[in-house]
């Protein structure tokens, strides 16, 4: 970089020891794939528009499984709201057997 200067000696030394002619090393950032560009779709649901059988077989899986940026948490990809799906169980803590699973409407 040409246009920045030394402003103390441990810095003069550095741009001293490193020379210019020297060619930048892009080892991986031309290679597209990365953390945002892996998609697994269909392990949000199962065939019948519920979670009941995921991971089931469990060759299913594998794929998810082998992507380079996959992490063990199950976080999902997409938000689906469902405002009154706890309304008989105020209290999560307390109420938990009575929340019910929520199916897609058809």
């Amino acid at each position: 970089m040409k246009h920045l200067r030394p402003l103390n000696d441990k810095a003069r030394l550095l741009s001293e020891s490193s020379p210019e002619t020297r060619d930048e090393v892009m080892a991986m950032q031309t290679v597209v794939v990365s953390c945002t560009s892996s998609l697994d779709p269909g392990w949000e649901i199962d065939p019948f528009g519920s979670v009941a059988s995921l991971c089931q077989p469990l060759e299913a899986d594998l794929y998810g499984c082998t992507d380079p940026c996959w992490w063990p948490a199950q976080v999902p990809d997409t938000i689906n709201t469902y405002p009154n799906w706890n309304k008989d169980a105020p209290s999560a803590q307390n109420d938990w057997r009575k929340l019910e699973s929520v199916y897609p409407e058809d």
